[in-house]
């Protein structure tokens, strides 16, 4: 494949801010260098993008190959950070592309706090928020599945606590150390969420992890913490050492994956469209699950992982 950057997983927050803020020279309209460059002796050039774990290391990569099978020159910076760093990243020019969460897109992006009751209205409304804004962004047809977040605890910490519920763990959550990512601590959907619609949750301590997935794991299985935030697509979640606390009250948003795409480049090129709503469409929470897993538990590369799936849906040959 051409100009691809190889994964690095550990890059860390600064230094991916450093890099973002260095790649390319972006003109006063806003668009980058990439899209329509022939550099590498392939189509035109797309730069795709993604957040930094797992699940979006996979989407990228499935999404770059994808376009490469089709003619076009895929880039690829995987890892640039949380979503607002993704998106400015799109909005700068810098990426012409990467994989969005639904409900993400209206809480974090575009700040809206009174989330939509259905799946499709909710990505009607965030791909709306995005053809509205200049320059405009065009969200694409979602994968059918939604990631969305599971707390879980060490079965032990939920035997001695009886914990079943996030009710259960508001509970008891005085004597809980909860591991997690920074952004979930401070984001409207994530712990200011649960503690609107769970009384009393305050937990007694919080450890603090760089990446989402893996390390929140491995410090709730090494009991550096007794419970901890991941994402129901996880393959992680099936393991009988954890136990996932049930929402009774169903707080959260719906977390639909789908490429948001510079809108320019997506009149210039059309063709995009066909392309990745076909890979989004070869996607359901079994395969995702098993996808994730094949990377996080079989320590497989997401390059690797996506170019078989990509054979196997006959999406590439």
């Amino acid at each position: 494949m051409k100009n691809r950057t190889k994964l690095i997983r550990a890059i860390p927050a600064l230094l991916a801010l450093l890099a973002l803020a260095g790649c390319g020279n972006v003109g006063s309209s806003g668009s980058g260098p990439s899209a329509g460059d022939d550099s590498g002796g392939g189509g035109p050039t797309i730069t795709v993008g993604s957040k930094n774990f797992t699940e979006q290391y996979v989407l990228g990569e499935l999404y770059a190959q994808a376009l490469e099978a089709n003619g076009f020159n895929a880039e690829t910076k995987l890892d640039l950070g949380s979503s607002a760093i993704a998106d400015k990243a799109l909005q700068n020019g810098q990426i012409d592309m990467y994989p969005e969460y639904t409900g993400t897109a209206l809480v974090e992006i575009f700040k809206q706090m009174e989330q939509p009751d259905t799946p499709d209205a909710t990505y009607q409304e965030a791909k709306k928020a995005y053809a509205d804004r200049d320059p405009a962004n065009t969200m694409l047809e979602p994968a059918p599945f939604n990631n969305t977040y599971g707390i879980f605890v060490r079965r032990e910490v939920a035997e001695e606590y009886n914990l079943q519920t996030l009710a259960d763990l508001a509970e008891a959550s005085g004597d809980i150390t909860f591991v997690s990512f920074s952004e979930f601590l401070k984001r409207a959907d994530g712990v200011p969420n649960m503690q609107k619609n769970y009384e009393g949750l305050k937990f007694g301590d919080v450890k603090i992890v760089n990446s989402i997935g893996g390390p929140i794991y491995q410090g709730v299985l090494q009991g550096e913490g007794d419970a901890g935030v991941g994402f129901t697509t996880d393959s992680q979640l099936a393991s009988d050492e954890l136990v996932v606390m049930e929402d009774q009250k169903n707080i959260w948003p719906f977390y639909y994956p789908a490429p948001v795409v510079r809108s320019d480049v997506l009149k210039k090129y059309p063709k995009i469209e066909k392309v990745l709503n076909e890979v989004s469409a070869s996607l359901d929470v079994e395969t995702m699950r098993e996808l994730n897993g094949q990377v996080d538990l079989d320590r497989e590369d997401p390059e690797d992982v996506a170019r078989e799936h990509l054979e196997e849906e006959g999406i590439v040959e």
